[in-house]
């Protein structure tokens, strides 16, 4: 196995070299209703059996165009700014086709968006979000949701799977628009299945339309949906190592007013993970350390399934549910070895930490929606209600050895945790004029979690239970919330404003203290937006917005895990929510080949949350979320695409920041001033032999926290596909090829000194087989969307 990183590498380079030549070229001219030509026009390249996008180009000043691209059939679709896109069929597999003289024609609704050439195989680049499509990224193949979301430029995950945004775990992660069971704890997202997923919005900057959590901006997860007449889907099969297998289907069947899809994953995977830490106590009556070896396997078996339908009554008339369910059965082993040393590091004794783990998971979710679309075009009205129930049991039995005696300690623990969510919500869209647009909405969340955690240990053949340990926490958040909104567009120009109001009510109380806590508050959350379109190659935009950071349950709830009794992390029930104020401004530049996006963003954020380190009086180290302080951030961030040929893709995202937090811990004042960056660089190369590979980089910088430092951090993924026959594929991804994906932290105070290496999951290699059946190319759309859209 030591030499399977370097055979990958040879294998890629060799198949990068392999079949550099063109099969086919395409040309043409573009003009108008008038024959003026249309220089710019975007010419794109799709594969007729899979819709994937192959590659692009651009109009000439003389409105002409030529298009080189490998053997196979193609369909093209060519469009420009303000105009209905038109698309054609190639019957050749080889040779020149001449398209001849194309007419596009003005679309009914103007757009101010800019839209890139290049950039719809992987992402789309617009001003107010960016879009990634899940099924063009080939390390995506066989991943999870977590997995997927950790492809992507400037957000990053932590060894729990904690979603940061530009550095911040401040975001507000959304399915198909709306906060979901499927997507509110790391451990959803690690059972929800990239197969599921058609693609990925990341807003920076959200407007008012859009709920006010999440400070750091908002990840909206889209969901695979088909409209085709008739049956149409994919099955497909994954086998992997370390040993994962699992498969799944997207079944869609239309039929004149009716629409019904049908999805479902299988996964069973074997997740092993290794660190080692070191560790130093200095209070003023206690000195020690010691070298903690941690080693994990988590075993388990997941199921997701969904099922809904839209029934058209009329043109203007749309009722739309889906229920969905996830299951999860969790087998895991942990092993812990403590080797005790004395002020001179010398080593005295040795415990040995043994665990033995079962959880069990389940949610069931509904959703009703009812849109009315109004005579006047544009104008419309949607309802929507959502409920979910989530549930996770889980139990562990330890033991604990020393060399010091031949004593067993044996203890034991569960925690039993549910969520109930309720959502209500209705929206208003009215235009304006030939192109404003009025906005607002009302909006009822109740979100009720029950924490019921326990922890015994036999003493003298008698359990008995630290009543600190063993307890019940319940948590009630209700928010209720309008807003209002307009936009319009002057010429080159375009403008939105808007405000959003949030009444929050929220209660939480721990059983045995009797000590229920009750917050109520009112925030208003404006955002606008202005841009300014300077030609049609380069766009420029200022944007601000007002946020919340309300805490999670991982934040609040006392105790969960017990495994680490030298160690553990608590919620803090009394901790307040962060309020930001987020300014951001950007530059949209597309060229021939590529485009490129430049932001530059600032944050001032308000109870600064960060988790600190605490040595208790047991000789415990707890970690716990305090409101430190204040926390200000910015940056500056690049998204390049750039098509060098037709057979070649670069996508790059580059995200350098600056953060400094200030505030007060333990009666002392503090300043953390942190400056760190991330980069995520991927290489596509399309092949004459039906075949597509990827290479991916990934890189995180060191950064500076509260009490200590995270080290950097660098990986390299790989994937690569072919195609077999007429709708089915054969793909092979091998991430973190060199095994380097290591979470390295250091936290250095007064009293607690450690430095801690995790491997929290190994090199993992994915085979995965897909099949579609009756999936065409869809076609175009006639009506661009809007600069400012929302969810």
């Amino acid at each position: 196995m030591k030499g399977l990183p370097l055979l990958i590498v040879l294998l890629f380079i060799g198949v990068a070299s392999y079949g550099q030549s063109h099969g086919i070229t395409i040309n043409g001219k573009v003009v108008d209703k008038d024959g003026l030509v249309l220089p710019f026009s975007t010419i794109r390249a799709f594969q007729q059996n899979d819709s994937a996008f192959v590659a692009g180009a651009v109009t000439e000043n003389n409105g002409s165009f030529t298009l080189p691209l490998p053997e196979g059939k193609y369909y093209v679709e060519i469009g420009f700014i303000g105009m209905q896109a038109q698309t054609r069929t190639i019957s050749k597999q080889s040779g020149n086709v001449d398209l001849g003289t194309i007419q596009l024609k003005i679309s009914s609704a103007t757009t101010n968006e800019v839209s890139v050439i290049a950039d719809k195989s992987i992402a789309e680049l617009k001003l107010d979000k960016r879009v990634y499509n899940v099924s063009a990224d080939l390390n995506n193949q066989g991943s999870n949701a977590s997995e997927v979301l950790a492809n992507i430029p400037s957000i990053t995950l932590d060894t729990e799977g904690n979603v940061s945004l530009r550095g911040n775990q401040g975001v507000r992660i959304l399915i198909d628009g709306k906060y979901s069971g499927f997507s509110s704890t790391p451990e959803a997202l690690q059972q929800l299945q990239a197969d599921m997923i058609d693609k990925i919005e990341v807003v920076t900057n959200a407007s008012a339309r859009y709920d006010a959590q999440g400070e750091a901006g908002i990840i909206n997860i889209i969901l695979k949906k088909n409209a085709l007449s008739g049956w149409n889907g994919s099955v497909n099969a994954r086998v992997g190592y370390y040993p994962e297998y699992g498969g799944g289907f997207n079944i869609n069947y239309k039929k004149d007013k009716l629409n019904i899809n049908m999805a479902y994953t299988f996964n069973r995977n074997e997740n092993p993970a290794y660190s080692t830490t070191y560790q130093r106590l200095n209070s003023a009556d206690t000195s020690f350390a010691y070298r903690q070896l941690y080693e994990h396997l988590r075993k388990k078996v997941g199921h997701n399934a969904t099922v809904g339908f839209d029934y058209d009554f009329n043109e203007r008339n749309t009722l739309s549910a889906s229920v969905g369910v996830r299951t999860g059965l969790g087998n895991n082993f942990y092993d812990r070895v403590y080797e005790n040393m004395d002020v001179n590091d010398v080593l005295q004794f040795t415990n040995t930490r043994y665990e033995w783990n079962k959880e069990m998971e389940d949610l069931v979710e509904g959703n009703l929606s009812y849109k009315k679309k109004f005579k006047k075009e544009g104008a419309s009205w949607t309802t929507d209600f959502k409920a979910f129930r989530d549930q996770d049991f889980e139990r562990s039995d330890y033991t604990e050895t020393t060399t010091l005696n031949d004593i067993t300690n044996t203890e034991r623990s569960h925690a039993y945790v549910t969520e109930k969510n309720l959502l209500a919500q209705s929206d208003l869209v009215l235009p304006i004029g030939k192109d404003g647009k009025f906005e607002t909405g009302v909006r009822s969340q109740q979100r009720q979690m029950y924490n019921r955690f326990g922890f015994s240990e036999l003493i003298e053949n008698v359990w008995q239970s630290p009543a600190r340990f063993n307890d019940d926490f319940e948590y009630l958040e209700r928010v209720h919330a309008g807003y209002v909104m307009g936009s319009n567009t002057f010429g080159r120009w375009a403008a939105q404003v808007g405000v959003r109001g949030e009444y929050s009510d929220i209660t939480t109380e721990q059983i045995s203290l009797d000590n229920r806590r009750n917050k109520q508050y009112f925030n208003y959350f404006p955002s606008a937006a202005v841009s300014y379109k300077k030609s049609d190659k380069q766009t420029f935009q200022l944007s601000y917005s007002r946020r919340i950071n309300r805490p999670g349950q991982w934040s609040l709830m006392p105790f969960m895990k017990f495994g680490d009794n030298r160690e553990m992390r608590i919620g803090n029930p009394d901790i307040n929510p962060e309020l930001t104020d987020s300014y951001e401004a950007g530059i949209m530049q597309y060229f021939g080949k590529g485009s490129l996006l430049s932001t530059v963003y600032y944050r001032q954020t308000a109870n600064s949350m960060e988790t600190m380190s605490v040595a208790g009086d047991d000789g415990i180290i707890y970690r716990v979320q305090m409101n430190v302080g204040n926390r200000d951030a910015y940056g500056f961030e690049f998204n390049l695409n750039y098509n060098p040929s037709s057979i070649i893709r670069l996508t790059s995202g580059f995200n350098v920041y600056r953060q400094i937090v200030t505030g007060r811990f333990n009666e002392v004042d503090f300043e953390t001033n942190n400056f760190s960056w991330n980069n995520r660089t991927s290489l596509n190369v399309n092949l004459k032999n039906k075949t597509r590979m990827q290479v991916a980089a990934n890189y995180e910088a060191p950064r500076i926290n509260p009490q200590g430092r995270t080290l950097g951090m660098f990986s390299l993924d790989a994937a690569i596909t072919h195609e077999l026959w007429h709708n089915a594929t054969l793909g092979l991804n091998v991430r973190d090829i060199f095994n380097s994906r290591r979470w390295r932290q250091v936290v250095d105070t007064e009293t607690i000194y450690s430095e801690s290496n995790t491997l929290w999951r190994p090199r993992n290699i994915r085979l995965v087989f897909t099949y579609r059946f009756n999936q065409k190319a869809p076609a175009p759309t006639d009506k661009p969307q809007d600069l400012f859209e929302g969810d």
